[in-house]
């Protein structure tokens, strides 16, 4: 399809405090920090595009937008046909939207639960070559894309028909696994991908709270399994909280721990994910969500 999903491009959050992101994103994720096209924006930067996650200032500290790659230009515009054709309303991203993302086209429209999503085009580069001041080996994007990012959705099941049926992210598996005290506290969770990373795109159902946040995590990928206990060092002695210590996820295989960030929602830093084969992928139903470790910080 020419006008099909290549990749989770960029992530937006609306943050409450730049000045704590500025510090968590450079000396606990190793993240290349700079002020965005103003002094409300930052862009934080983990390979040659000038940004991978954007900034900007605002009460929500959650989920802004997420950023969904396609060849070019025509494809763009080929998405958005096909959105009208599902009856789904869609607009174009204006001048400083596309500064903002430093993209050349961009689409944006919301899912079943009002998540903004935004189809691009045209990554602008970055004239220097990054490199990590804490994260010696680099990150891993690539064909992959920055990482991944997992919702919290009050509908679960419109929200995994949108990610396959709007988006056309294809199933990896799926975990039904205790999510809490009680037997009965059961749920599932969606894995989706568009590429090699095993996923780009994740799904949890979350009963309606006021307040509670549209993101649970989002993941950044480091190139050795060192730089994990790095990160998680990192953390621990500038006295943020690690809620889930080293573990490994059964599915993608992912050796990981889960830290604050500034804002509440999580940040999964990891290495050694596995890729999707796409001829040879089958589909799978897993029954807890970690092999090893990822035990609360309590029990840590």
């Amino acid at each position: 399809m020419s006008n099909a999903i290549t990749e989770l491009g960029y992530l937006g959050f609306e943050v409450s405090n730049l000045g704590q992101w500025d510090k968590f994103a450079t000396d606990v994720l190793g993240m290349g920090v700079s002020q965005g096209p103003n002094a409300a924006s930052r862009w934080l930067r983990i390979d040659e595009q000038r940004n991978r996650v954007i900034l900007t200032e605002g009460p929500a500290d959650d989920h802004a937008f997420a950023g969904w790659r396609v060849a070019d230009a025509a494809a763009v515009e080929a998405f958005g046909r096909g959105l009208t054709g599902k009856g789904i309303a869609w607009s174009w991203g204006k001048d400083d939207e596309l500064a903002l993302r430093a993209v050349q086209r961009m689409l944006h429209f919301n899912d079943p639960t009002g998540t903004r999503h935004e189809v691009f085009s045209g990554p602008l580069l970055a004239t220097d070559r990054f490199g990590s001041s804490k994260v010696a080996s680099g990150f891993v994007t690539g064909e992959g894309g920055m990482g991944h990012v997992v919702y919290q959705s009050s509908d679960y099941p419109k929200t995994v028909a949108f990610a396959q049926d709007v988006l056309g992210l294809a199933i990896s598996d799926t975990i039904t696994a205790q999510a809490g005290p009680l037997p009965d506290m059961r749920i599932e969770v969606s894995f989706m991908h568009t590429n090699e990373r095993h996923h780009s795109f994740a799904v949890a159902p979350q009963p309606p709270v006021p307040g509670q946040k549209r993101l649970h995590h989002f993941m950044v990928e480091a190139c050795s399994v060192e730089e994990v206990g790095f990160a998680r060092d990192r953390c621990l002695a500038m006295g943020l909280p690690v809620v889930q210590d080293i573990g490994q996820h059964p599915n993608d295989r992912m050796i990981s721990f889960y830290g604050v960030t500034p804002s509440g929602f999580l940040v999964e830093f990891g290495w050694g994910g596995v890729k999707v084969d796409q001829n040879n992928w089958q589909v799978r139903s897993y029954d807890k969500f970690s092999e090893w470790g990822h035990r609360p910080a309590a029990a840590a």
